[in-house]
């Protein structure tokens, strides 16, 4: 009987080991850089593919995420070309550097057309790829407020305090990237070269003396743009 009974669990043992050995959990680090610089890239997006587990690296670039060896780690930041990894170790923790390119012009669900001006294709595009976090509604960063002698309240949301900043610094720079990028399709060093007859050095100096701001910007029609920088190359000249 003894012998029945401990091969049962010899029997147990094997069928569960390999069952444990791949749910261990790999806790995969490091940093997301610009390829070409090497500078941060903070708030990237980090998603375990596999799982559908998704964080976000820090200021300061770094990100940790866990999974299981094989699972397909994606990272992508704003302006840049997404890439990924597999997780290769098996357990404990993995460290890894991201490096990310800048994203050349591409334009994929939508067709440039009369209807889209090529920073607005891009523009949707853009909305498009991190939908998931700019449709996400922002939450309270602590819930309630705190009477007089009661000591500390806690709110549910505190332990996710973190992840909600991240979140709306995330959105703050996001708007403020389509801000400059509007900016970009409109004051471009042809147009501006087109009505100053400005050139190289020169045309790089008036255009960063004289660059404008969001507002303006949305407020100027073409013609009135073409007087508006007219007017500032004339001043600009004296």
């Amino acid at each position: 009987m003894k012998r029945i009974i401990t091969g049962i669990i010899l029997l147990c043992c094997c069928g569960l080991l390999p069952g444990y050995a791949q749910a261990q959990q790999v806790t995969l680090t490091g940093s997301v850089v610009d390829k070409e610089n090497g500078l941060v890239l903070p708030y990237a997006s980090v998603t375990n593919k596999s799982t559908g587990r998704r964080t976000y690296s820090d200021k300061g670039g770094f990100y940790k995420i866990t999974g299981s060896k094989g699972d397909i780690i994606v990272f992508s930041f704003l302006g840049y070309r997404p890439d990924s990894i597999p997780i290769t170790q098996s357990s404990g923790t993995e460290t890894r550097e991201i490096s990310l390119k800048v994203e050349t012009r591409q334009l994929h669900s939508v067709e440039v057309s009369s209807q889209y001006t090529p920073y607005q294709v891009d523009s949707i595009n853009r909305r498009e790829q991190f939908s998931y976090i700019l449709e996400n509604p922002n939450k309270p960063l602590a819930g309630g407020s705190t009477p007089v002698g009661a000591g500390i309240v806690f709110s549910p949301f505190t332990r996710y305090s973190r992840k909600e900043k991240q979140k709306r610094e995330f959105k703050k720079i996001f708007a403020e990237a389509e801000e400059e990028r509007y900016i970009d399709s409109r004051f471009t060093p042809g147009f501006v070269s087109q009505v100053t007859r400005l050139k190289g050095d020169s045309l790089r100096l008036f255009m960063r003396e004289n660059y404008p701001d969001y507002n303006t910007m949305r407020s100027l029609r073409q013609e009135d743009l073409i007087y508006w920088i007219t007017d500032k190359y004339r001043a600009w000249k004296k």
